[in-house]
């Protein structure tokens, strides 16, 4: 009997230590207002640097755009001939000077060409930031519902707490009544020790959690989580869902390689470059206008290989877009069996479980009570109803987890709240 009576005590202390560091750390459950999802989604997207390191690669990407629009510069071009030779042309009085204007025609579409690759390179690099900030709305929602768990495990705890306590007042009296050995009440004080501690430990998890969904806008965890959508198992559709981000990326990486086939084919047409300016003889001080044109001869240089590269790596791009498709529709597939799975079981825990742990415990107690039933009914009992219920939150965090990767899936976080 002291066995369980150190037992107790030393849970008991365990469960102060635990309760009182809490406190000393100013780790005190949480005693703000309420957070929802979309508070929690509006926090974060102005804190986010991942979300203005896209802003400015977008703005980097538009001023490519401007830049590949732009006609090649002219150029000028002076000569000096006939100057410092021998004989007639000693000196520079028998000099000739000559002064070009030259501009180089892309007579391929080389601009044209350029201009659309910069603007499909745009919007690659607006998809990839849409995948940035889904992905961030994404990774905010999972460590909300884990949030959610976290509350609602320490909800189960205190549960288990407060049901506890109540057999060991019955054991207490029963005890002092000469009812039930002094055993009875040694056990019941340690499985309340137990509970304290497993409380104290909850608080802990959920105040970690909170904490943590609360990195996402460098705040604090002096908040409380919305359970409301926690327990909603309900039939889910992604509104507002759109084209799945990574599959964006890839078909704007497809485009871009198109794009790029454009413009090595624009560089296999040979661009003249056409000259106009004036010559000046010193000899007789008169002037003359001139004209020039050139062209590049394609002899060793055609840039075939160059087209057939870019053709190479269009198909490459083509192929990886449709595993990659392919790849999601599983994902999807699997999201969607683990959605209805977790469903299946929240129903039966709420059908058959729970209610049948409840009853036990009831009975138990109420047979406890008139003297049916010894305190070991009653603890198991307990033991089986804490553990539906700890079950219960697993499976809901099951599905939520399973509900969000969908979302993610499908593109459901474009309009950045909570669908």
């Amino acid at each position: 009997m002291k066995v369980y009576r150190y037992a107790a005590l030393f849970g008991a202390a365990c469960a102060a230590c635990l309760s009182s560091g809490q406190a000393a750390h100013g780790q005190t459950p949480a005693v703000g207002g309420q957070i929802s999802l979309d508070d929690a989604f509006a926090r974060s997207l102005g804190e986010a640097p991942i979300l203005r390191a896209a802003e400015a690669a977008r703005e980097a990407a538009a001023a490519g755009v401007r830049q590949a629009d732009r006609a090649l510069n002219p150029s000028i071009n002076f000569m000096l001939e006939n100057a410092l030779g021998t004989g007639l042309y000693q000196g520079i009085d028998g000099t000739e000077a000559t002064f070009t204007f030259n501009q180089t025609l892309e007579w391929g579409g080389d601009r044209e060409a350029r201009t659309q690759l910069a603007v499909r390179q745009g919007e690659r690099v607006r998809a990839t930031g849409d995948v940035a900030r889904q992905t961030l709305l994404f990774d905010i929602e999972v460590a909300y519902i884990r949030a959610q768990r976290a509350q609602a495990d320490l909800l189960a705890a205190e549960q288990r707490l407060a049901l506890a306590r109540e057999v060991a007042e019955t054991v207490a009296r029963r005890v002092e009544a000469a009812r039930d050995p002094l055993l009875a009440a040694s056990r019941s004080d340690t499985l309340v020790a137990e509970a304290e501690i497993a409380v104290a430990n909850a608080r802990l998890a959920d105040m970690t959690a909170r904490n943590q969904l609360a990195m996402y806008w460098s705040g604090g965890g002096d908040f409380q989580i919305d359970m409301s959508t926690f327990d909603d198992v309900s039939a889910v559709e992604i509104e507002g869902a759109s084209l799945t981000p990574e599959i964006a990326v890839a078909r704007a990486a497809l485009q871009e390689a198109e794009a790029r086939i454009a413009v090595e084919r624009a560089r296999s047409t040979l661009d003249p470059t056409v000259s106009a300016g004036l010559r000046y003889f010193r000899n007789d001080s008169e002037v003359a206008f001139v004209v020039g044109f050139s062209i590049p001869l394609g002899v060793n240089d055609n840039n075939s290989a160059a087209v057939a590269r870019a053709s190479a790596e269009s198909a490459v791009a083509r192929i990886e877009t449709e595993v990659l498709q392919r790849n999601i529709e599983r994902q999807v597939a699997s999201a969607r069996s683990q959605m209805n799975i977790a469903a299946q079981e929240i129903a039966a825990i709420d059908q058959r479980l729970t209610p049948a742990a409840e009853e036990a415990v009831e009975r138990a107690r109420a047979g406890y009570a008139q003297g049916g039933f010894s305190y070991l009914d009653v603890l198991d009992a307990q033991r089986a109803l804490t553990a539906a219920r700890l079950q219960r939150n697993s499976a809901l965090e099951s599905y939520h987890r399973a509900r969000t990767a969908l979302k993610r899936l499908l593109g459901g976080y474009a309009s950045g709240s909570a669908q």
